[in-house]
């Protein structure tokens, strides 16, 4: 299937006039010498690399894997408005919880371009925020194209009891800079576009933006997950990587004593659930590349986790006027 794969992509590029490692140094942003290593041998792409390239010239991944099933156990879904929305992600995700909650000793691995939304989801108006930013911004749904930001109080119960499945499942995550800093752009720029409904939601979504960071400040000191609003409910056990290398998208790897899946998320491209070999090392190899060269704040890295999500995020919430 793979080798299927570059050569579909090789025709449509020379269709187009374009040299496919030219083509594939940009997108993928690696150099030319990296993109031929991937053409001659296929196998090296990583999975949200496939995703991306299949996302830019219209490869349908799905009609490629009747080609091989034993390479895609697993299916490429695009997400929208009508036919795979957020809510259906987010109970395929919960059926991921519960067979980790099921199974002792399992664990995710996550790879966070953005922090991880089961976080989000502890806190109502931050939570509509980031909903109607998805909404709005990546997937184009036309009920959120007219208006401002408005939110009226309430939390949905499905949200609090994913946040609350999360916190049973030891987890290792992977964050950079663009991790934290990602919504309070967010943030800025409807303020100062002025897609607030008014001043206290804007305050409203930006406290409680607060709150998640002190929370996984917490939680990286302590070593386990946390509940907010519970202070003395301990969780499962926690690690917190720093990395300065990019996550292209969030990734994930659900490890159980009986099997590994795993799940790559781009808000731009799609979502692959996969079980299959290919999908689960490329992803564990890249998160375990940037577990190896980057910094462990949970617990010993006090120097660093201080540093990281106390005086840099201050540091740029005054610069940003926040």
């Amino acid at each position: 299937m793979i080798d299927t794969f570059t050569e579909i992509l090789t025709q449509k590029t020379k269709k187009m006039g374009l040299r496919t490692a030219a083509m594939m140094a940009d997108l993928l942003n690696i150099s030319e010498d990296s993109a031929y290593r991937r053409i001659k041998n296929p196998q090296s792409l990583k999975a949200d690399e496939l995703m991306k390239l299949a996302k830019e010239f219209d490869i349908d991944l799905n009609t490629l894997a009747q080609t091989n099933l034993n390479w895609l156990s697993g299916q490429y879904k695009p997400l929208n408005f009508e036919t795979y929305t957020s809510t259906d992600f987010y109970k395929e995700l919960e059926v991921k919880l519960d067979r980790c909650i099921h199974l002792p000793h399992s664990q995710i691995t996550y790879g966070a371009k953005e922090i991880p939304f089961f976080y989000y989801m502890w806190f109502p108006a931050l939570s509509a925020f980031k909903t109607f930013i998805w909404n709005k911004e990546f997937i184009k749904n036309p009920k959120f194209h007219s208006g401002p930001f408005t939110f009226n109080n309430g939390q949905e119960s499905f949200h609090i009891k994913l946040a609350e499945k999360y916190l049973k499942v030891a987890s290792h995550e992977i964050w950079s800079y663009e991790t934290l800093y990602s919504t309070l752009y967010q943030i800025q720029h409807y303020k100062e576009c002025g897609m607030f409904e008014n001043e206290d939601i804007y305050k409203k979504v930006l406290h409680e933006y607060d709150m998640l960071v002190e929370l996984i400040h917490n939680q990286a000191e302590a070593g386990v997950k946390l509940n907010p609003y519970v202070p003395n409910l301990r969780g499962a056990k926690y690690k917190l990587y720093f990395t300065p290398m990019i996550n292209s998208d969030n990734s994930m790897i659900f490890h159980t004593m009986k099997d590994k899946v795993a799940i790559v998320c781009s808000q731009m491209s799609g979502v692959v659930i996969s079980e299959c070999s290919k999908w689960v090392c490329s992803t564990e190899h890249w998160l375990q590349t940037c577990k190896e060269n980057g910094t462990l704040l949970s617990q010993t890295g006090q120097g660093a986790r201080n540093k990281f999500l106390v005086q840099d995020y201050k540091t740029k919430k005054k610069m940003l006027d926040l």
